[in-house]
C-alpha cells in the first residue's frame, strides 16, 4: 500500500534548543554526500553504524523515515548515507536557528527553486527570502516545522514528484492546516520549498500564527494527517485507483450494508439485560439527589462510573461490538496511509467519538425518575413514499416528450442508480432541475433530499432549503414533512418550533399520517405555542387509523399507563398489538410485560432498548458520515477516468 509520512512538531519562541552532535553530523553529512557512487551497494561502515545509532538515540522519531526503512533493509553505504542526510535535514530546526532553518529549505541542493529560491506559499506574489527568514526567525510565538515524504515511485504515480502539485495541494488544505492548529484561516502564515531526493521526495513547511497562539491537539493532527492523506491519494493516480476501486468500493458497500443491517436488527429486536436496567435504578436514585447540571462532564464520580457502566454493558451485545468493529476497519484504513502501527483501540465507553451516548443514558435515567412520556421512535423514523404523479396534464406523450416535465423528472431519477451503468448524478441534477424549474413539485423534492443527503451529489443545505422551500410552495406535502423535521431537530439548520409546527401542520391537512403524528408529539412535548393534548390524542387517533404503527404504539401506551389519558387496558392492547404486528418491538415488549404481569419493569426494558437503539445509530452515522467524502472522491475520479478512456478511444466502464 502507498504511504506518505508526516512528521510535525514545533520551535517554541526564542528557543535555545540544539544538538550536541550537530558539528559531527554536519560534518558527516558533508563526507558522505561525497561518497563514490561505486561505492554505494557496499556495507555501511563501522562510522557510519555508530553515527547512525547516536541519531536514532537523539532522534527516535527518525525510524518512521522511508530511508531508515531502506537502511534496516539493505545497511549499505548508500541508504546509510540517505538516512544520515535525511535525518539531518528533518532536524535542523531542532539544531539551528530558526532563520537559518527557513534559509536551509528554500536553498539546500535539490530544492526546486520558484525563481531565486524554492520557498512558495499561499499566494503567487514575490517572496523575498532574506526578509521571509527574518520574519520567521523573530516570530515572538511557536514556529510548527513540518516533513511530508513519499516514496519515488508513489510520488511519480501520484503526481507529487514536483514543487506545483504540492503547491497547489498545500493551497487547497490551508484551511485545514488552520483548523488544525486551531487558529482563524486569516491569522495563518506559511511557506515550503520542495525536495526532490532521488528515493524520496518531499516538502518542508513553516507555519505558525499571526494572531493567537496555535494549539495543536493529538486528534486535530491525526485529522490532518487523515486529510492529507485523503487528498494526496485522490489524485491523478488513474491507472492505480482503476485497479483498486472496484475492491475498494465492494468492500466500502459491504460494511455499508452490514452496518444497516446491525442497526435494523437492533430495531427490529428485543433487548432485556438485568445489568443495565440495575444500573439505571442506581443511576436515578443518585440523580435524585444531584442538583447540578444534568450533563456527564458535571456528574460526580459515583454517577460517571454508574454511566461508564451501562455504556461498557451496551457494548457487550454482540451486534454493538461487531458495529464499532466495522467503524474501527473503517477508521484504520485511512490510517494505514500515513502510518504502520495502528492506535491501539479503546473501550466504546471511553471514546470521546461517542460521547453523545453517555448523555442519552442521562436523559433514560431521568424519564424514569420523572415518569416521563417518552418517544421510542426518536432514535429512527420510518420515510414517507415520495414518488406521486403530477397533478397537471400535458396534450403531450410526456414519457417521450424531453420538453415534458415528467420526463424530465423520469429521466433524472435514472441517473440516480447506483447499480446501474447510466449512473451519473450531475447528469441526474440536470434534468431534475429542468422538470423542477417547469414547476413540477415532485423533482423540487427530490433536488432539496439530494443536496440534504450529500451522498450522491456534494452537500448543499442551501441549496436544498431552495428547493424545498419551493416544493412547499407548490404544496408539497412530502417537502412539508422534511422541512418540518429540519426545523424541529435543528441538525442542520437552526431549529423554530413555529415553523416545524406549521410545516406539519400543512403536511397534516393533506393527509399525512407522518405529519400527524409528528405535530402530536410536539404538543405532547410542550414543543408548540399552545400546548393542547386533546388535539395531539386526535391526531394520534388519525394517524394509528391510517396504519401508522408509531401513533398505534404511543397510543396504546399512554392507555396503559393512564398518561395524559384515562387508563384504558382494552385499547392499550389493541393498538400495541396492531403496532407488534407491523413489527415494532417496543409494543411487543409491552404486551409480553403486561401478559406476564411484570409492568413494574417495563420503563427501564424500554430505556435500555432505547439506548441500545441509540448507540447503534450514533457508530453508524458516524461511519457514514466518515465514509461521505470519500464517496464522493470516488465518484469524481471514476468520471474522470472514464473521461480520459473515451478520450483515448477506450470502451467505457471496461
Amino acid at each position: 500500500m502507498a504511504r506518505f509520512i508526516l512528521k510535525w512538531r514545533y520551535i517554541k519562541a526564542n528557543s535555545k534548543r540544539h544538538s550536541t552532535n550537530l558539528v559531527k553530523y554536519i560534518a558527516t553529512r558533508e563526507g558522505v554526500e561525497k561518497c563514490d557512487e561505486s561505492w554505494k551497494h557496499q556495507p555501511a561502515t563501522i562510522d557510519q553504524q555508530r553515527l547512525i545509532n547516536n541519531l536514532v538515540a537523539d532522534f527516535p522519531e527518525s525510524v518512521q523515515s522511508f530511508e531508515y526503512q531502506d537502511y534496516t533493509s539493505a545497511p549499505t553505504k548508500k541508504t546509510a548515507s540517505d538516512f544520515i542526510g535525511r535525518t539531518i535535514e528533518d532536524n535542523l530546526d531542532l539544531i539551528g536557528k530558526k532563520e537559518n532553518y527557513v534559509g536551509y529549505i528554500a536553498m539546500r541542493p535539490r530544492v526546486e527553486k520558484q525563481g531565486a529560491h524554492g520557498l512558495f506559499t499561499q499566494k503567487d506574489s514575490e517572496i523575498n527570502l532574506a526578509e521571509i527568514a527574518k520574519t520567521v526567525a523573530e516570530h515572538e510565538g511557536a514556529v510548527w516545522t513540518t516533513v511530508m515524504s513519499l516514496r519515488r515511485e508513489d510520488a511519480e504515480k501520484l503526481g507529487y514528484d514536483n514543487a506545483k502539485a504540492w503547491r497547489d495541494l498545500l493551497r487547497g488544505q490551508s484551511n485545514k492546516l488552520a483548523k488544525a492548529m486551531g487558529i482563524p484561516l486569516a491569522d495563518l502564515r506559511w511557506y515550503a520549498a520542495f525536495h526532490n531526493e532521488g528515493s524520496h521526495p518531499h516538502i518542508h513547511l513553516v507555519s505558525y500564527s499571526a494572531g493567537k497562539e496555535p494549539y495543536m491537539t493529538e486528534q486535530g493532527l491525526q485529522s490532518f494527517k487523515a486529510d492529507f492523506a485523503r487528498e494526496i491519494f485522490k489524485q491523478d493516480n488513474l491507472h492505480i485507483y482503476q485497479e483498486q476501486t472496484t475492491y475498494r468500493d465492494e468492500l466500502r458497500r459491504t460494511g455499508r450494508e452490514k452496518m444497516s443491517a446491525i442497526v435494523r436488527e437492533i430495531n427490529n429486536g428485543a433487548y432485556d439485560n438485568e445489568t443495565v436496567k440495575i444500573m439505571l435504578r442506581n443511576l436515578v436514585q443518585e440523580l435524585d439527589n444531584y442538583t447540578g447540571r444534568m450533563v456527564y462532564g458535571y456528574m460526580p464520580k459515583k454517577a460517571k462510573n454508574l454511566i461508564d457502566g451501562v455504556v461498557d454493558e451496551l457494548a457487550k451485545d454482540e451486534r454493538i461490538a461487531e458495529l464499532y468493529n466495522l467503524w474501527y476497519e473503517q477508521r484504520e484504513n485511512i490510517v494505514r496511509t500515513y502510518q504502520d502501527s495502528m492506535p491501539q483501540r479503546i473501550p466504546l465507553s471511553q471514546n470521546k467519538e461517542f460521547r453523545a451516548i453517555k448523555n442519552a443514558v442521562i436523559q433514560e435515567a431521568l424519564n424514569l425518575l420523572h415518569n416521563n412520556i417518552t418517544f421510542e421512535d426518536d432514535v429512527f423514523e420510518e420515510e414517507p413514499i415520495t414518488d406521486t404523479e403530477p397533478k397537471t396534464e400535458t396534450k403531450r406523450n410526456p414519457w417521450t416528450d424531453p420538453e415534458d416535465m415528467r420526463y424530465q423528472y423520469i429521466r433524472g431519477k435514472s441517473y440516480l442508480d447506483v447499480e446501474s451503468e447510466d449512473f451519473d448524478p450531475d447528469e441526474a441534477v440536470r434534468w431534475l432541475e429542468l422538470s423542477a424549474e417547469q414547476g413540477f413539485d415532485v423533482a423540487m423534492y427530490r433536488l432539496g433530499k439530494l443536496y440534504l443527503q450529500g451522498d450522491l451529489i456534494e452537500k448543499n443545505v442551501a441549496q436544498a432549503l431552495h428547493w424545498l422551500h419551493k416544493a412547499d410552495d407548490a404544496n408539497n406535502q412530502y417537502a412539508q414533512y422534511l422541512l418540518g423535521k429540519l426545523y424541529l431537530n435543528g441538525t442542520e439548520i437552526k431549529s423554530d418550533f413555529t415553523t416545524a409546527e406549521n410545516m406539519f401542520t400543512k403536511a397534516a391537512m393533506q393527509g399525512s399520517h407522518y405529519a400527524k403524528y409528528s405535530l402530536a408529539k410536539m404538543h405532547l412535548k410542550g414543543q408548540v405555542t399552545f400546548k393542547d393534548i386533546a388535539f395531539a390524542i386526535r391526531l394520534l387517533t388519525e394517524a394509528a387509523d391510517q396504519g401508522n404503527q408509531w401513533a398505534e404504539y404511543q397510543l396504546g401506551k399512554m392507555y396503559l399507563y393512564g398518561q395524559d389519558v384515562d387508563k384504558n387496558l382494552e385499547l392499550a392492547v389493541r393498538y400495541l398489538s396492531s403496532s407488534a404486528n407491523k413489527g415494532n418491538p417496543y409494543a411487543q415488549q409491552l404486551l409480553d410485560n403486561y401478559q406476564n404481569n411484570t409492568h413494574g419493569s417495563s420503563a427501564t426494558v424500554l430505556a435500555s432498548l432505547r439506548l441500545l437503539a441509540r448507540l447503534s445509530q450514533i457508530i453508524k452515522e458516524d461511519a457514514d458520515k466518515r465514509d461521505k467524502s470519500g464517496r464522493a472522491i470516488d465518484r469524481k475520479l471514476m468520471r474522470i477516468i472514464e473521461q480520459k478512456k473515451a478520450a483515448q478511444g477506450q470502451k467505457m466502464g471496461g
